[in-house]
This record gives C-alpha cells, sequence and structure tokens, in this order.
C-alpha cells in the first residue's frame, strides 16, 4: 500500500509514520506499507498526490496554502480515487458531512493513538484488497466477454474503473465484427488471431480480440474515439481482403454497430442468426445485417426436371453426370436470393431422389452416416459445409467404387494416397502431410507416386485442380473467386495464372467456347 501524509504538524507525522510501520513489523498489513510523500501544506501535498496517485492519503482538514476540503475537491477532479483517512482537530458537522461527500473513508480525531491508526490501516488494505479483486476481474477482456454472454450490466463501479482505465463505459457505442471460420477454425486459429490483434495498432481507435472456440469463430470489439463511418470501410477494403488472402477454406465476415457496449450480446446473436445468409455473399464480402434485411428474396422453384435427370443418372451409377447435377443445382440456388432454409430443403430433397434410386439396386451399409449427411445439409452454415454434407453423403453410397476398382493394380500405399489426394487437394495438402499419415517418408512416397503413377505429386494435385476448373466454368455461372476457393486456390489471379499456363486460355475465355 502506497501512502502520502499531508499534516501540518510535525508531531502528528511522526504518530502516523510509527503506527505504520508497527503495523508493518506485525505483519498485520499483508500487502506491506510504503510511504510515498509528505507534506506540511495543502499545496505540496497536491503536487505529490497528483504524481504519485497513491493508495492512501493520511491528511488533516486543516492545512496552509490549500485547506483540506479544496485539497479532496481537487484530487477527485483529476480521477483520483485513492482511499482517504482524515485526522483533526475539527469536530464540525458539516465539514464532516462534506468530506465524506468526497470519498473519506475514516475520520479520527486528534489526538489519535497508534492503535486508531492501525485499526484505520488494516480497514483500508480489506477494501483495497476487495477494489483489487474487482479490477482484476474487470480486464478489458474479461468486461466485454461478460457483456457478450450478457453477464454484466453498467454500475457506477464498473463505469469508474473502465473510464479510468480504458477510456470508455459500457454506455459507449462501439461495432462488433466477428469471423467465422467453420471446420478449419482450429487450424487456422492462431494465425487469425494474430492477424486480428495488430489491427488496432495504427488506428485511433481500439480492439479486442477474442476467440469462442465453441462457435468456431472470432469477436473482434471496436471501441474508443473514431467515428464508426471511418470503422467500416477500414475493415471492408482492407481486414476482409487480407483474411481473405491469408485464410484457407471456410471464412464469413460480419458487422454490427453496437448502440450499447453493454449490448454486445444481443448483437452477437443478431450476428450468428445471419451467417448462413453468406450463400448469396461471396467470400471477400462484409456482411451486415442491414445488408440481409434489405434483399429481395426470391421463392425457390424447386426444379423437378432437374430431379428426373438426377434419378435416371443415379439408377445407372453415372456419377458424373450426378456431380454435373448438383452443380447445376448449386448454380440455381445461387442465382437469386433465396432463402437459406428454401435451398437446404430443396439439397435434401436433392439427396432424398439420389437415395430412392440407389435403393433400387443396391441396399444402404450406413443408415446413420445417410441421416448425418441430411443433418449436417440442414445445419450448414456455408457453401463449404453443404459440399462437404454432400459429399459425406456420396461416400456413403459409395458411387465411387468403380473408381476405386480402375486403381487395383496399383500398391496399397499408393491407392491410399491418390484417394487422399483427391479428397483433400483442394484443402492444401501436402506431401509432407500425406506421408505422416501414411506412416512413411516423404522421399519414399514422392518415387513410389512417380513410378506407379507416372506423375509427380505436385503434377498429379495441379491436374486435380486444373480439371475442377475446367468442370465449374463449363457447368456452372460461379464467379472466378468462387472457383478458385472450390479448386484449392486462395487468389482467382493466381488460379487464373496458373490455368493459362497449363491450358493455354485464360479461365474466362476457356469458359466462352465451352459454351459456344
Amino acid at each position: 500500500m502506497r501512502i502520502v501524509i499531508v499534516d501540518s504538524e510535525e508531531t502528528s507525522r511522526e504518530v502516523i509514520k510509527q503506527a505504520i510501520n508497527t503495523v508493518v513489523e506485525t505483519h498485520k498489513i499483508k500487502s506491506g506499507c510504503k510511504i510515498v510523500g509528505e507534506a506540511a501544506d495543502g499545496r505540496k501535498g497536491c503536487e505529490i498526490i497528483v504524481k504519485e496517485r497513491p493508495d492512501l492519503i493520511i491528511m488533516d482538514l486543516e492545512l496552509p496554502g490549500k485547506n483540506g476540503l479544496p485539497l479532496l475537491k481537487k484530487i477527485r477532479s483529476e480521477q483520483i480515487h485513492s482511499r482517504v483517512l482524515v485526522i483533526t482537530k475539527d469536530n464540525d458537522f458539516d465539514r464532516t458531512r462534506q468530506a465524506i461527500s468526497f470519498g473519506v473513508d475514516e475520520y479520527l480525531l486528534k489526538p489519535v493513538k497508534k492503535v486508531q491508526i492501525a485499526k484505520a490501516l488494516q480497514m483500508i488494505e480489506d477494501k483495497l484488497a476487495g477494489e483489487l479483486v474487482i479490477e482484476t476481474a474487470l480486464s478489458v477482456e474479461n468486461i466485454f466477454m461478460a457483456c457478450l454472454n450478457g453477464q454484466i450490466h453498467r454500475d457506477e463501479i464498473v463505469d469508474g474503473i473502465t473510464h479510468e482505465k480504458y477510456g470508455f463505459t459500457l454506455a459507449d457505442r462501439g461495432n462488433l465484427f466477428v469471423v467465422w471460420l467453420g471446420n478449419g477454425y482450429m487450424e487456422q486459429r492462431k494465425m487469425t488471431q494474430k492477424i486480428l490483434e495488430k489491427l488496432g495498432q495504427n488506428q485511433k481507435f481500439s480492439v479486442c480480440v477474442l476467440p469462442i472456440d465453441e462457435w468456431h469463430l472470432f469477436t473482434v470489439i471496436i471501441y474508443g474515439p473514431e467515428k464508426k463511418t471511418i470503422r467500416y470501410p477500414f475493415f471492408k477494403n482492407e481486414v476482409v481482403s487480407r483474411l481473405s488472402g491469408m485464410i484457407r477454406g471456410e471464412l464469413v465476415c460480419l458487422w454490427e454497430d453496437v448502440q450499447h457496449l453493454e449490448m454486445l450480446n444481443v448483437s452477437l446473436k443478431n450476428l450468428r442468426m445471419i451467417r448462413e445468409w453468406n450463400l448469396f455473399f461471396d467470400r471477400g464480402d462484409l456482411i451486415r445485417r442491414e445488408d440481409v434485411e434489405s434483399m429481395e428474396i426470391v421463392p425457390l422453384k424447386y426444379p423437378a426436371e432437374l430431379e428426373n435427370r438426377l434419378r435416371r443418372s443415379a439408377v445407372i451409377s453415372n456419377r458424373k453426370e450426378i456431380i454435373k447435377c448438383y452443380y447445376t443445382l448449386y448454380d440455381l440456388c445461387k442465382r437469386d436470393p433465396h432463402s437459406p432454409s428454401q435451398i437446404k430443403e430443396v439439397l435434401i430433397r436433392f439427396n432424398m431422389a439420389v437415395l430412392n434410386a440407389y435403393k433400387l439396386k443396391r441396399e444402404i451399409h450406413s443408415e446413420l452416416q445417410v441421416q448425418k449427411s441430411m443433418q449436417d445439409i440442414a445445419k450448414a452454415m456455408s457453401w463449404g459445409e453443404i459440399r462437404a454434407a454432400v459429399e459425406l453423403f456420396f461416400r456413403t453410397l459409395n458411387f465411387q467404387a468403380e473408381e476405386e476398382n480402375e486403381n487395383a493394380d496399383l500398391s496399397p500405399l499408393i491407392q491410399k494416397a491418390l484417394q487422399m489426394v483427391k479428397k483433400e487437394y483442394d484443402q492444401g495438402i501436402t506431401l509432407e502431410e500425406m506421408a505422416d499419415k501414411l506412416f512413411v517418408s516423404e522421399e519414399y512416397l514422392s518415387s513410389q507416386f512417380k513410378k506407379e503413377i507416372g506423375v509427380g505429386f505436385k503434377e498429379m494435385v495441379r491436374t486435380l485442380q486444373i480439371e475442377r476448373i475446367k468442370e465449374l466454368l463449363t457447368n456452372t455461372k460461379l464467379k472466378l473467386n468462387q472457383i478458385a476457393e472450390l479448386a484449392g486456390y486462395s487468389d482467382a489471379k493466381y488460379m487464373s495464372r496458373v490455368f493459362k499456363d497449363e491450358v493455354g486460355v485464360l479461365p474466362s475465355e476457356f469458359r466462352k467456347s465451352a459454351h459456344c
């Protein structure tokens, strides 16, 4: 406990110091005591207090230079919340009442005994210990996490601490920026947090980054004096762009203006409710609730003719044609703004059509897997999750069995490697990662790959990516950035360069020639 003594009488200051030494020596003050300044008049005392900002001020109300009451008023106006112990000859009730109004903790009349001061010091230490617990609990992170959970509300203590320590209160306006990473959250968590924590370094506003592992998302609370109109363009044009370029896989960015920071839980709930509407936005968009609410929703007409085509293809196990039907459906769903629930209903109905056709000739090996794939579609928050659910459905029906038979002459190792490459090439799998999963050295896997397949690992990945791009260019109306994501590229421009090197024309030119 850091203490400043302000008393015009030297004998009185000595008694106070002796009392302090006694309680320290007897260990009655566990935190210890240190006198950081003493003064015989109000003016000097005020200078020391403003400079040192002590935990405790022990002072007389009758002081030369600046009387006790004006001194108390001055230090409170400087936002100095020190505890105050008054020792005075004055027994005037009005003066006592005024002193108490400035936050005096204890009021002792002279002459005081050391035991009285010791008791007062112990009482004040208990108060300071309680305040320390509160202040520790009220870190910026804990405050905002409590707001997000709806567990904190404004009061004088909270507003006092946040205003003094951090320069804001829960009544202030702010913004909420949410980054959802889906199933890639744990893999991308560390890098994403680093990117987000650097946001406020060169800006006039402050940010607090809070990951919520349970929901696979980051919340970024933006607070401080900067105008909110400047913040949104910065996040839209710079932050989201940076995240899109560095993060692979699922990425949904959401934004909401917060009227009062206390209401962050309401804003987070609003954004989680609109998250699935990212089905109609590009990967690099920053989605706001008002953007969703202003959309003119078009009813989604079920494509019965496409379903008939799908059924015929499923009966004869024409996997490639089935996939084309699904891509046609994806394109249809994205053509106009439809409600996410309608899209999911259509996809589930589509899956049921395939399932019924499949059952005409074959048995289902895992009904539970089929049910899970349907549930995954119903819960999906992005096209990535929808595609993953559909792929699970296809793996369960085992349409690729014929394809696997074609590779029967290959070694079990390379068969597994091929399956892995075809499954994960669009997720950035490396030769090193695949070797680790197959429990062989990278060098051995590379040599066997080239020996049995005839091409290297990188060439195989690139071939699969190019074929996927061709398929998407031919059978869908997806934008190039969407196609890049589906083919395992984080940047559409880079994808276009690679495609031209391999095919000889740009993706846009290939699409035109494919539809001639």
